[in-house]
């Protein structure tokens, strides 16, 4: 097993642990496993490719292990109301949309590869800043960082997150179409 897999397993078994912390009310723990898991989701992809240790079970278990990690968060943000709910609707639709187009894909038996898009990429690093300075700003209200408060922080990453979630959506479904326009003889 290569170290980029083990961090991608690592990231997936993690998920539980997490939600347990989170349901017993050890906030503090839930943020310690977020903040490893999410480390983990940072560097996996980049010591596989600089190791030149990609492999299929990587490619397949990364993008799970990430929709575990951020709809598990998400959800358990939105249950302390730390997130809005337009922001935890729009991240689950557009989850939802992806696997659904891929879904579709499958079913009229048209491969593709997952190859996760730029502003995809960058929405995976918001979402765990942002979900980083929630729980701080949960556990620590009255905390400072470069001059402004946690809050100042989770929202700035929110509002970068939200963004990024609603161009990575457009990104999906035009490379979406590209692909069923290639292939209109299955559709």
């Amino acid at each position: 097993m290569s170290l980029a897999d083990f961090l991608t397993i690592l990231r997936l078994v993690l998920v539980p642990f997490f939600l347990f912390c989170f349901l017993k009310g050890n906030y503090f723990c839930a943020f310690v496993l977020f903040s490893i898991a999410g480390f983990t989701d940072l560097v996996d992809g980049t010591i596989a490719r600089l190791l030149k240790t990609q492999t299929r079970v990587g490619a397949m278990l990364d993008p799970i292990a990430d929709k575990a990690l951020m709809l598990t968060t998400v959800t358990c943000l939105l249950i302390l109301k730390i997130i809005p709910l337009w922001f935890f609707l729009m991240t689950v639709t557009r989850d939802m949309l992806i696997l659904g187009g891929l879904g579709w894909l499958k079913f009229k038996k048209i491969r593709v590869s997952l190859k996760p898009v730029w502003s995809s990429k960058f929405g995976t690093l918001s979402n765990i800043i942002m979900v980083i300075f929630g729980f701080l700003a949960f556990l620590r209200p009255d905390a400072f960082f470069l001059g402004e408060g946690f809050q100042f922080w989770f929202h700035a990453f929110l509002w970068s997150s939200a963004a990024l979630i609603v161009v990575s959506g457009f990104e999906y479904a035009a490379a979406g179409l590209r692909i069923l326009r290639r292939n209109t003889r299955y559709v």
